[in-house]
C-alpha cells in the first residue's frame, strides 16, 4: 500500500489552492485540512478538494495525520506559523519569502534539523523545466569560457491582493516578492557561490502602500562573478521573467513565457486568458508545472516520506533573505553592503 502523507494548508487564498491543486494530484498525498482565518475562503478551497476546514491551526494540528503543512499566508505571518508547526513536529513548506529576517531564517532552519524535520521554502522558479535546461548548459564551461554576469529580470503589472502593497503585512515590495526569486536563480544559475557585497537601490511611484514598486539589485559574487536583479511591479502587458548567464566564450538565456508553442489573436479577449489579452498572443499552457511548482512539491513529498534530500534546503533561504536584508539596506543608506562584515 502506497504510504499517505496528511497535509494542512495554511491560507486558502491563490497560492494555497496552486499547492493544494498540485499535492492532490500526487497518489501519496492526502489533502486532510484548509486552515483559513475567514471561514468562507477556507470552505471555498477545502470544498474543491475534499478537505475540511478549520480557522484555527491548533484544530489541524491535533490530527496526527497531519505530517506536513503548507504555509501560504502573508508574508509577515509565515515566521510564526511555521515555528509552531516545527514545535508540533511537523514537516513545513513555507510559500516565499521564507521569513522576513536572516535572524528568523537561522533559527527556523535549526529548529527543523534539530528535530529531523523538512524545512522547504518556495522557490520554484528554480524548478522550472527551462530553467533547469539552461542552468545544464551553463555549466558547460567549454561552451561558455569565462562567466562573468548573470542576469534576472523579473516583471508584473502588480500585485493582485492589496497586502502585498503593505509593509506591515508583506514587509516589503516587489524586492520582497519578486526579488527573492531573482537572487535566488542568480545564485542557483552559478551553482550557488557565495555573496560578497549587495547594492540595490529602489522607488516607489505608486501612490498605493507604502513599498517600492521597482528595485535593481548589484550582487558581486566570491568568484568575481556580477549578478544584476532587475524586478518591478510596474511593467504593463504581462509578466516577464527572463534569465541569461554571459561568459567570455558564449550565452545562456531563457525566457520562461516566451516559445511555449501557442499563438492567437482577438480584437476582444480571450475568457481563460491572462493579461496581456488583447492582439496577438503567446497564451501560456500548464503553467503551474511550467512554473515548476509540480517538481517543487513532489520534491517536497519525496523528502517526507522517503527522505530524500532537498535540492534547495534552508541555507538557501537563508543567503537569499541576508541578500535581500543587504540590499534595503544599501537602498536605503545609498552605499554598498559588504556581507559577512
Amino acid at each position: 500500500m502506497v504510504e499517505r502523507l496528511g497535509v494542512a494548508v495554511v491560507g486558502g487564498g491563490f497560492m494555497g489552492g496552486v499547492h493544494a491543486e498540485v499535492l492532490t494530484a500526487d497518489p501519496r498525498v492526502d489533502l486532510r485540512w484548509v486552515v483559513d482565518r475567514d471561514e468562507r475562503v477556507g470552505t471555498d478551497l477545502a470544498a474543491r478538494f475534499g478537505a475540511r476546514v478549520t480557522t484555527t491551526l491548533d484544530e489541524a494540528l491535533a490530527d496526527d495525520a497531519v505530517r506536513l503543512v503548507v504555509v501560504a499566508t502573508p508574508a509577515a505571518t509565515h515566521e510564526p506559523i511555521a515555528a509552531q508547526a516545527i514545535a508540533a513536529g511537523r514537516h513545513v513548506l513555507v510559500e516565499k519569502p521564507l521569513v522576513l529576517s536572516t535572524e528568523a531564517a537561522r533559527k527556523l532552519a535549526a529548529s527543523a534539523r534539530e528535530r529531523g524535520l523538512t524545512l522547504a521554502h518556495g522557490g520554484n522558479f528554480v524548478y522550472a523545466p527551462k530553467f533547469a535546461r539552461a542552468r545544464e548548459l551553463a555549466e558547460d564551461r567549454d561552451a561558455l569560457g569565462t562567466v562573468h554576469s548573470v542576469r534576472v529580470a523579473f516583471r508584473t503589472s502588480g500585485p493582485d491582493t492589496d497586502w502585498f502593497r503593505s509593509k506591515a503585512t508583506a514587509g516589503g515590495g516587489a524586492l520582497t516578492d519578486l526579488g527573492w526569486h531573482a537572487v535566488e536563480l542568480c545564485r542557483w544559475m552559478l551553482g550557488k557561490p557565495a555573496i560578497r557585497s549587495v547594492t540595490a537601490c529602489t522607488r516607489q511611484l505608486s501612490t498605493a502602500g507604502d513599498v517600492e514598486d521597482q528595485g535593481v539589485i548589484l550582487i558581486e559574487f566570491a568568484d568575481g562573478v556580477i549578478g544584476q536583479c532587475d524586478v518591478s511591479w510596474l511593467c504593463p502587458g504581462g509578466e516577464q521573467l527572463t534569465v541569461e548567464v554571459i561568459g567570455t566564450d558564449g550565452v545562456v538565456s531563457a525566457d520562461l513565457w516566451q516559445g511555449m508553442g501557442i499563438e492567437v489573436y482577438t480584437n476582444t479577449k480571450f475568457s481563460q486568458v491572462w493579461e496581456p489579452n488583447q492582439g496577438w498572443l503567446r497564451p501560456e499552457w500548464e503553467w503551474i508545472r511550467n512554473s515548476g511548482y509540480v517538481h517543487q512539491d513532489r520534491q517536497v513529498v519525496d523528502a517526507v516520506l522517503e527522505g530524500k534530500p532537498m535540492t534547495h534546503t534552508p541555507d538557501d533561504a537563508v543567503a537569499v533573505v541576508e541578500a535581500l536584508e543587504a540590499a534595503y539596506r544599501s537602498a536605503a543608506d545609498g552605499r554598498k553592503v559588504e556581507m559577512n562584515a
